[in-house]
């Protein structure tokens, strides 16, 4: 079961190195999706696949929340990383995949993105990762810059193909019942 209330025992006060990084827990939710909402959206981060919205943030979180983190200054969510674990069937690895990572722009050169990725890593490792895995679009030349400092590279392409179906027969025929 995920905690409901902020332990009463954890320091909320930054470290020494910054903002305080640490497993994320329900009331955290809101902070998160606002941050999230704040840095990713569609003009800034056009995604084909994946949209930032509140029913994927509470899927991770309740399916996967080991490798749910936030980073805290205060009482203020700050940052927060997400990801998930990957077990194939027939096989003996496991794959991290570090699903979201976003930072408060106020705190983007303090290495709180790194210090977020190096502490999921952590958690793969521990539950058995062989290989981290994370995704960004091409043009996202800050994102990679990111990664590939945090030592994610092997740049592999995907190609994502479309059809335009509103000239096809049978939409054309249903929106037509519809008038």
């Amino acid at each position: 079961m995920r905690k409901t209330k902020r332990s009463q025992n954890r320091t909320k006060a930054p470290t020494a190195r910054g903002p305080a990084i640490r497993e994320m827990e329900l009331d955290d939710l809101p902070g998160v999706y606002r941050l999230g909402e704040r840095l990713f959206t569609p003009d800034k981060q056009p995604n084909l696949y994946r949209t930032w919205d509140e029913y994927e943030l509470a899927s991770f979180f309740t399916s996967d929340g080991d490798f749910c983190l936030v980073a805290e200054s205060g009482d203020r969510i700050v940052g927060f990383a997400i990801g998930t674990l990957i077990e194939k069937r027939r096989s003996a690895w496991k794959y991290g995949y570090l699903i979201w990572v976003g930072v408060s722009p106020r705190f983007k050169r303090h290495r709180l993105g790194s210090r977020l990725v190096e502490r999921l890593t952590e958690r793969f490792i521990k539950h058995g990762a062989r290989i981290m895995m994370v995704d960004t679009q091409k043009s996202n030349w800050e994102a990679l810059q990111f990664f590939k400092k945090q030592g994610i590279g092997n740049d592999i392409g995907h190609v994502y193909l479309s059809r335009n179906l509103s000239s096809h027969p049978d939409y054309l025929k249903k929106n037509e019942v519809r008038r």
